[in-house]
């Protein structure tokens, strides 16, 4: 079975959370190697919402969202060398994927000035 997921973020919602909470919001959402890729959240509101939706995105996929003790935290985007996004997934969130069977995910985040998009494949066995 694949399931998928989609998420789209308004740019504009993303600089005014960033400007209203500061650090808070980063920290909140992002482990240590997303903030790296994001540099300035200030200088880069597109990269941050691309990653939001795609946690976002994941989370629908499953099919449960942010419950059941899923945290941004569980749900890491890293970029392979080609600059490809790919999720690494742990703590509840991976608990909930085994009890679930997924085993596979592939991961697409695009964005325009003004929004950022994002789709989770997730599967039982590999998906390619």
């Amino acid at each position: 079975m694949i399931r998928i997921g989609t998420d789209i973020i308004e740019i504009n919602r993303v600089i005014v959370a960033i400007e209203r909470s500061k650090d808070s919001l980063i920290k909140r959402l992002f482990q240590d190697d997303e903030i790296n890729y994001i540099e300035d959240a200030y200088e880069n509101p597109q990269r941050v919402a691309g990653l939001w939706a795609a946690k976002e995105a994941a989370v629908k996929a499953v099919g449960i969202g942010f419950r059941l003790g899923i945290t941004f935290h569980d749900i890491e985007i890293s970029h392979d060398e080609y600059g490809c996004p790919y999720y690494k997934f742990n703590g509840a969130m991976l608990e909930m994927m085994n009890k679930k069977n997924i085993q596979t995910s592939s991961l697409s985040i695009s964005h325009c000035r003004s929004y950022a998009i994002a789709t989770a494949l997730l599967g039982g066995t590999p998906l390619l």
